[in-house]
């Protein structure tokens, strides 16, 4: 018996070392490769993992016809599909991160002269850290590193990979930059302790999270599990909260863009004030996806935990799903 759990324990460490070891190639060979060609074989690839791949495939579909049920079903398969490219490119970024500098950081990430460097100042200006609010959109690897390089280096929380080699490789890409990685289990005293000293958190809010770390808080009319960490931060520290993601890859840059702090709702319920608060984070989450849905990930089931009484939506009929959310909707509008 114990000689059966060595062996596989060895193997299992040695797929994780074969697993490391592809991984490192792949992202070797697309650093070195001129951008050009790197991004028309990655398209490639995410458009062949696309058909391939039918359990996201479906999922994206479930999604979109959740968030846009008046597209019809082709443009809808247009906004999964350039989904898929646009998380294939996120990872071309990742292979890059590296070969990112201060000189050159310019050539490919720059702010936005509208929702940029004045609404970061304005959160600067209360001198009481940052809290980032984002999300999954466009390169999101590529935004803490430019963001760092650009002066402004930050803390950041991350789930840790299955996979021990992969994931001490990538935390030290992360980290190149300047900046940080909290793991997220027992991340709260050291985010506490980031914010006391004035320094920026960056936090993920967009996917599902278990029911018992967090709320059923509307996101596109249906109840979706979200954290209140975010919103727990934000009302013991007194930490502004600053909207900021990555636009598309156009022109030859992406853009930085950071929406005005958020006024957060203090009555001082701290139950209250942790609903509210988050509701408006899902909100910015809305705008976000609706400005630029190309980006987001559609693929990740953020409907997957729902309020008891509400059926599985991903094992449901089109037919179904659509009654499904015309009737929560309209029980919205009547509410």
């Amino acid at each position: 018996m114990a000689e059966s759990i060595a062996f596989r324990q060895v193997t299992n460490k040695l797929q994780s070392y074969l697993v490391y070891l592809l991984c490192r190639a792949f992202l070797g060979l697309f650093r070195i490769l001129p951008r050009k060609w790197a991004t028309a074989i990655v398209d490639l690839l995410a458009l062949l993992v696309f058909y391939l791949d039918w359990k996201h495939r479906h999922v994206a579909a479930v999604n979109l016809n959740i968030v846009f049920p008046e597209l019809s079903v082709r443009e809808q398969r247009r906004i999964a599909r350039r989904s898929f490219q646009n998380t294939a490119r996120n990872l071309l970024e990742v292979s890059r991160l590296l070969l990112l500098s201060r000189e050159n950081i310019s050539g490919l990430v720059q702010y936005d002269s509208q929702f940029g460097l004045n609404n970061l100042r304005t959160a600067q200006a209360r001198n009481k850290g940052i809290l980032y609010l984002t999300g999954h959109f466009s390169a999101w690897e590529l935004l803490p590193t430019a963001h760092a390089l650009y002066g402004y280096p930050l803390n950041f929380i991350t789930r840790p990979l299955d996979n021990g080699y992969l994931e001490r490789f990538v935390s030290a890409v992360r980290q190149a930059s300047g900046n940080t990685v909290i793991s997220k289990r027992n991340s709260a005293r050291p985010i506490l302790e980031k914010l006391k000293k004035g320094e920026s958190v960056g936090i993920l809010i967009d996917q599902n999270t278990m029911p018992q770390d967090g709320i059923f808080c509307d996101l596109f009319g249906i109840p979706a599990a979200t954290t209140t960490s975010l919103a727990l931060f934000a009302l013991r520290t007194d930490a502004p909260v600053l909207p900021g993601y990555l636009t598309p890859f156009r022109d030859g840059r992406y853009t930085i863009k950071f929406l005005p702090p958020l006024e957060l709702s203090r009555s001082g319920d701290m139950s209250r004030d942790l609903e509210s608060n988050t509701r408006l984070f899902n909100q910015v989450i809305e705008r976000i996806v609706r400005e630029q849905p190309e980006t987001w990930l559609w693929g990740h089931k953020r409907w997957k935990n729902l309020p008891e009484g509400f059926p599985d939506l991903y094992s449901l009929s089109g037919d179904e799903l659509s009654r499904f959310i015309a009737e929560a909707r309209s029980r919205k509008a009547g509410s």
